[in-house]
């Protein structure tokens, strides 16, 4: 199985208040679309609690190396990078075999 963890620093608007907790709502929202992806077993995303430069932590678990591939180009993960593209200016990427 494979995890794939991404950090995401908020754009500078939406870190504070009333704004960041609909940031993230949509972008909780925008995670579960993913679910019917073949070869994804669960995603989640959430604040950060360590804190830092980024503010989000987002994982999902899939199936091997081939389905993190499909998982990349898939429609439903495409258009869920496009509706979060607006939110966020920065991430950090990272993928490890569990």
């Amino acid at each position: 199985m494979i995890r794939h963890i991404l950090f995401w620093k908020l754009q500078e608007e939406y870190r504070e208040g009333e704004k960041r907790r609909e940031a993230e709502a949509r972008l909780a929202a925008s995670v579960e679309t993913l679910a019917p992806i073949p070869g994804l077993h669960n995603a989640k995303i959430g604040p950060n609690l360590a804190g830092g430069e980024y503010d989000l932590v987002f994982y999902a678990d899939l199936d091997d190396r081939n389905a993190l591939a499909a998982f990349r180009d898939h429609p439903l993960h495409v258009a869920h990078r496009e509706r979060c593209a607006s939110l966020v200016t920065g991430r950090l990427a990272g993928d490890l075999e569990v």
